[in-house]
């Protein structure tokens, strides 16, 4: 067994689990506490040696839930070795896209083999970068399609001169999408300005002139989702208040009470919304939608997920949060805010489910968010 470095304080056992431990659940919730340390820890060149033997060891699992753990948890980090870096961008596109939006190791290089490969989803990722020089820019036009092209358009963080901005124009001189883009930019040299000028409607001309603070967002379901995330994050608010019954038949006019929207908030805690959008979707009584939510009969839950119109894998999600959530309600104020909620969605993720990518991106992101906070 490998000695750990006192500054990373990650015990044996972890590691044995991660090298050893049977359940992929397991695996990817002790993968993300081990790189939360990694991540923040000020490493000595010994350090870094053993958490690059421990990363190895993740990046290498045959789970993809465990490499995304790895991936989500350090896409911003300086500790995460450059080498492990280049194998995570070639994996799959949900543990590649963090690292090729975010990673700040990746050298151009890597990022210009990416592009070559015409990967949509990994050049899109690339795209979004926060830094972009004018060669990958290049890059981007001459590999990459219309959406990709739009996206580094854009991209207030990707170097587009006048003669390269020029060139995507002419490229592109029928693709609104593309004019758009560069109307959401904030540092539009004159001339790109005066080309515009010419090629749009008077309403984007218009537009010109005006301080777009709202960026473009090329996939309008990409957008769904970061309502919805913001959706959860903002219920968590609400309890206090006695709006929430106007809030949830709101989101319900809006199509936006969403069944993935009460499973995550069931993943995170949020009974009372759950109760009440149960209620707001079949039709029944908040009294008799919290009885039936916590009954484990034939009536109950399940029978309360059929009207609301959900199927059966989410309400097996429900009724496993609701056993998380009643063991842990029963601690009472025994425990912090914080860590109720990152206990929470420790054993949720740690549950015999197999939850969707975008379900599991959300409540790694969120558990990061707690614990860090």
């Amino acid at each position: 067994m490998m000695h750990m470095a006192t500054q990373l304080k990650i015990s044996s056992e972890d590691v044995k689990h991660l090298v050893s431990h049977p359940e992929r659940d397991v695996r990817a919730v002790i993968a993300q506490k081990v790189c939360r340390e990694i991540r923040a820890a000020d490493l000595t060149l010994r350090e870094r040696e053993v958490a690059k033997e421990i990363l190895w060891f993740i990046a290498r699992d045959a789970a993809a839930m465990v490499r995304r753990a790895l991936a989500i948890t350090l896409k911003n980090s300086q500790n995460l070795p450059h080498d492990i870096a280049q194998k995570l961008i070639k994996d799959i596109d949900s543990i590649a896209v963090p690292i090729l939006t975010h990673s700040p190791v990746l050298e151009d290089d890597d990022l210009l083999e990416i592009l070559k490969s015409k990967a949509a989803a990994k050049m899109m990722a690339v795209s979004k970068r926060a830094h972009i020089g004018g060669d990958l820019v290049k890059a981007i036009v001459r590999y990459g399609d219309s959406r990709v092209v739009a996206s580094v358009a854009a991209n207030d963080g990707a170097q587009i001169g006048v003669e390269l901005g020029i060139h995507m124009m002419d490229i592109y001189q029928d693709d609104d999408l593309i004019k758009e883009s560069f109307i959401a930019r904030r540092d539009l040299p004159p001339l790109l300005i005066e080309k515009l000028i010419t090629s749009v409607s008077a309403e984007a001309a218009r537009r010109l002139y005006e301080n777009h603070e709202i960026p473009l967002d090329i996939a309008v379901d990409l957008a769904g989702q970061s309502r919805e995330r913001a959706s959860v994050d903002f219920i968590s608010q609400s309890w206090v208040s006695n709006d929430l019954k106007s809030l949830i038949a709101r989101l319900d006019k809006e199509d936006r009470l969403t069944n993935t929207l009460i499973v995550r908030a069931a993943c995170c805690g949020q009974m009372k919304f759950c109760a009440q959008a149960l209620a707001q979707k079949s039709g029944v009584t908040i009294h008799k939608s919290s009885l039936m939510l916590h009954d484990s009969g034939p009536f109950g839950l399940k029978a309360l997920c059929t009207q609301a119109g959900l199927d059966n894998r989410d309400f097996a999600i429900l009724r496993a949060s609701l056993v998380i959530f009643k063991d842990l309600e029963s601690v009472g104020g025994k425990i912090s805010r914080e860590k109720y909620q990152s206990t929470m969605l420790e054993r949720v993720l740690s549950l015999p489910i197999t939850f969707s990518d975008a379900d599991t991106d959300y409540l790694f992101d969120k558990l990061d968010t707690v614990c860090v906070a």
